[in-house]
């Protein structure tokens, strides 16, 4: 839902460009291109460092004439979306409508220098914000745009994941040695937990990242929405995947370790004791 905001938001802003000739010389300080900088949704900040893995383009956005141009992250192809601003509004107001002129959000923005600032309810909400803040409860996403001098900025390439480096036994799940269990669990993984669905990635480098997968309107349409939770490093010691938590969206576990206990793993998935004693399984998605 609140992902959903931010992707609305990211394209309404740009979009806020778009209408030059209509609403003078202010318009023409939109054009241009863009990155998101700062992120709040509800109460929680989205460390800068992942911002590019889960907006499209990576974060970056284009503005020319009434339109905010970027590419969709689940087809490769270039989007373009539509908008209105309201100058008479204090703060002033920007609205975001589909093609047949409907509103699917709306919000407020401002210049900050060489930023724009900008706010958005929920596209439920029967009232656009009055202040920039997205406190927790609030619904409202909080984001802040800097321009990028004009030049544009090819998107960040996901990088893909390693191929599992162990075949599968004919005994099922065997338990893995450290050296094993580093080559093994090395990949992306999901899992469900008591707060839902969570993808983990775990690099050969010994970084990981984390995000949270519902389903939202995004971009318009329904879609798996991944949301950042935390990032950080990993490494495998006496039979124990040990994660170091170095940026998060849940503040109370920053630079926390967590020690997850691996029992077994095959090919398609692993079993695994959590932090808090309880029994897991882990899907390996790639």
């Amino acid at each position: 839902m609140l992902r959903r905001l931010m992707l609305l938001g990211v394209a309404g802003l740009v979009l806020v460009a778009g209408v030059a000739s209509a609403q003078g010389a202010e318009t023409d300080r939109f054009k241009g291109d863009w990155k998101v900088v700062e992120l709040v949704e509800d109460g929680k900040t989205i460390p800068e460092e992942v911002i590019s893995e889960w907006l499209p383009s990576g974060g970056r956005f284009t503005i020319s004439d009434n339109a905010i141009e970027f590419t969709d992250h689940t087809t490769g192809k270039k989007q373009v979306k539509l908008f209105s601003v309201d100058e008479t509004q204090s703060p002033k107001g920007i609205d975001f409508q589909t093609r047949d002129k409907e509103r699917e959000t709306w919000g407020i923005y401002r210049f900050d220098g060489d930023q724009i600032v900008l706010c958005l309810a929920h596209p439920e909400d029967s009232e656009r914000p009055t202040t920039f803040s997205a406190k927790a409860g609030s619904k409202h996403m909080l984001m802040t745009l800097e321009r990028t001098s004009g030049k544009k900025v090819a998107a960040k390439p996901t990088p893909a994941g390693p191929k599992s480096t162990s075949a599968a036994s004919p005994e099922g799940p065997r338990y893995l040695t450290d050296a094993e269990a580093t080559k093994a669990v090395t990949g992306t993984w999901r899992l469900t937990d008591a707060m839902g669905v969570l993808i983990a990635t775990l690099r050969p480098d010994g970084t990981f990242s984390n995000v949270r997968e519902v389903t939202e309107l995004r971009l318009f349409q329904k879609t798996l929405v991944q949301t950042p939770v935390s990032t950080g490093t990993w490494t495998v010691k006496n039979g124990q995947i040990l994660f170091h938590v170095l940026s998060t969206t849940q503040i109370d576990r920053l630079n926390h370790k967590y020690a997850f206990t691996l029992r077994s793993f095959s090919d398609t998935d692993m079993i695994y004791v959590d932090p808090f004693g309880q029994i897991g399984r882990a899907i390996r998605v790639k």
